[in-house]
């Protein structure tokens, strides 16, 4: 009996030893960095976080020509400057599409990348909106923080343009300012904006005076259309100092 489980051990010893051969593929080396510019080479403006737009990534090294397997895919973040970098990825064929923003739907087909060693691919799309400063944002004599705006659309033949939904005046005392990180104490919440404002000055004022005194806030406006994601279009961030 004790040899028959000696025996048995010895098998499962040498099963062990057979099916722990070392791991000898090479890990993830390879990386893609580039922006996201709109149609005049001006780096899109986005907000911070995760809620931002993102870049699909697909890759097709794998699949063959005339196959119907579905791949699954992993997702980039971008920057609020709108740059992006990813330094983990195996070298191949991929497909790249920029989603999840305030643009106008990219090409399905994306774009086919062969990343190998250091790759740079940067992406054009049409923002809904260029939002841009009228009035930039200055401290007034009560102590509240003011600014105005004004924003144009952008439109593409034969696709139908969403309609405008609102506007957020977003001020922190961090630079990663947006719809997700502003002081909710100092903006009361969002302002309706409708397709007939297009052009005109849209004022912003803070809900209260600011009550920290010496300290620099960081000013942004972000307008968002109506589509599926609802993301917002940005001014640059503007620093304002209370003295």
């Amino acid at each position: 009996m004790n040899r028959i489980y000696y025996f048995l051990t010895f098998i499962a010893f040498l099963f062990c030893l057979s099916s722990c051969e070392l791991d000898n593929y090479s890990g993830p080396d390879v990386a893609v960095s580039g922006e996201i510019l709109d149609q005049d080479g001006v780096p899109l403006q986005l907000e911070p976080g995760s809620s931002n737009m993102r870049i699909k990534l697909e890759e097709l090294t794998w699949v063959k020509s005339g196959s119907t397997a579905s791949v699954t895919p992993q997702y980039l973040n971008v920057k609020m400057d709108g740059s992006y970098v990813n330094k983990k990825l195996f070298s191949g064929k991929y497909k790249m599409t920029p989603v999840e923003g305030a643009f106008y739907p990219y090409a399905a087909a994306g774009d086919t990348v062969e990343l190998n060693g250091s790759t740079i691919k940067n992406f054009t799309v049409v923002p809904y909106l260029q939002v841009s400063w009228v009035a930039e944002p200055t401290v007034d004599n009560s102590n509240y923080i003011v600014a105005s705006v004004k924003f144009k659309r952008n439109t593409i033949a034969g696709v139908t343009a969403p309609n405008l939904n609102n506007a957020r005046f977003c001020i922190s005392t961090t630079q990663y300012v947006g719809n997700n990180n502003y002081d909710s104490q100092l903006i009361s919440g969002t302002v309706t904006v409708t397709n007939s404002q297009e052009g005109q000055t849209l004022s912003f004022k803070t809900s209260r005076a600011v009550k920290y005194l010496h300290t620099t806030y960081y000013v942004r406006v972000g307008i968002c259309c109506s589509d599926t994601y609802k993301k917002y279009n940005y001014t640059t961030v503007k620093t304002v100092v209370v003295p």
